[in-house]
């Protein structure tokens, strides 16, 4: 388990989290820099018992600045309170245990794309339960959300290596210049994992800074864009200037892209399009490069602002982020067969999931040839 105490109040420097070989608990090793002022007691503790070799670095200034200005387009800018209060916890709901609870508006995207990405776990995993699939017990949910993580943060790394962000409950640094602080990145420790098994591991074991918080949502977002490199991330936007969180504190589609495909690209068309604006000039606009695990479903296809491609619309798995407007909900069914079997299409169910609905009951649509029924189950 890490060894340091974060509600305790000191100053130490600064070197290393390290793993003791033989019994396979964290060691921080010469800490300085003074606590934050945030309850850091809210950080739940994150036990760590395997013989994994992990070392973690402390975030710094000039990571934080770049952070902030790829998120934000600023790094005046800050999270919002709706994001500070979002983890990855689940409902008690009896016919809606599988789903992730939202609190306030904002950060639905990524709570979408996790959820779906859960889902995928959930009734198409080694683990999943054919009789009750939508009825998980909570080890099993918790199983699914942190292998829903892990192959986020590995796709997002190009499968070669991810990040992991945990908030270690003290500065690592001193803000400065033009830079605000939040009391949450600054206290970021970053570890690198280049085997996905350890990734798994490392999840697993500190689960609950992202199912219980305080700032799960803002850990997974951190450590997506630090697994695909904050470089890489500001590539695959179409214009440079763009950010992962936008107006209102709402989650861009490139956020919502680069947690479903690994890839911030701007577009959920198919590939890569080309815009001739004359004189010689062709601008690049990137989509989806390949076939989804998870597709994507938007209203605005429905009012020709946007083209979503037959990556996202037939993806491997049929779980769908929906983009209605300015909010991310999730549908799904429970036949993995609907992919790959045109009979499966004749007559299907469709369950549909709101985390900020404060929904209370399962929402079960009937797809068949007349049309489309819509079913509240108690």
């Amino acid at each position: 388990m890490i060894t340091y105490n974060p509600s305790v109040s000191c100053r130490k420097s600064y070197t290393s989290i390290t793993r003791e070989d033989a019994g396979g608990d964290l060691r921080l090793d010469d800490v300085e820099e003074d606590l934050f002022s945030v309850d850091s007691s809210r950080i739940p503790p994150s036990p760590v018992r395997s013989k994994v070799q992990v070392e973690g670095k402390p975030i710094d200034l000039q990571q934080a600045t770049e952070l902030k200005k790829l998120l934000f387009g600023s790094a005046l800018c800050s999270f919002s309170e709706e994001w500070k209060i979002q983890s990855f916890t689940f409902s008690n709901i009896k016919h809606l245990k599988y789903g992730v609870i939202q609190k306030k508006g904002g950060p639905c995207g990524v709570l979408a794309a996790v959820q779906a990405c859960v889902l995928k776990h959930l009734l198409f995993g080694k683990e999943s339960d054919s009789s009750r699939p939508l009825q998980p017990s909570d080890p099993l949910r918790t199983s699914c959300l942190y292998k829903a993580l892990a192959d986020v943060l590995w796709r997002a790394g190009d499968r070669k290596e991810a990040v992991v962000t945990l908030s270690s409950g003290r500065q690592q640094f001193t803000p400065a210049g033009r830079y605000k602080a939040d009391g949450i990145l600054e206290s970021l420790i970053l570890f690198t994992f280049r085997k996905y098994e350890d990734l798994v591991t490392f999840l697993q074991q500190n689960i609950s800074q992202f199912e219980h918080g305080p700032y799960g949502c803002i850990l997974l977002t951190v450590s997506v864009v630090f697994s695909r490199t904050l470089d890489l991330v500001q590539k695959d936007f179409d214009v440079s200037t763009n950010c992962l969180i936008g107006a209102h504190a709402y989650c861009t589609q490139e956020l919502v892209n680069l947690i479903l495909g690994g890839r911030a690209v701007s577009n959920v068309f198919n590939d890569v399009m080309e815009l001739d604006s004359g004189n010689g000039n062709i601008t690049m606009l990137k989509g989806i490069p390949c076939r989804s695990d998870i597709g994507f479903l938007s209203l605005f296809e429905h009012y020709n602002v946007c083209q979503v491609g037959s990556f996202l619309k037939t993806p491997k798995y049929p779980v769908w982020v929906v983009c209605s407007e300015s909010h991310f909900s999730v549908l799904f069914c429970l036949k993995k067969e609907l992919m790959s079997d045109w009979k499966a299409e004749r007559r299907f169910e469709l369950y549909y999931y709101d985390g900020l609905a404060n929904q209370q009951e399962e929402i079960r649509l009937t797809v068949g040839k007349r049309g489309c029924y819509h079913q509240v189950v108690t």
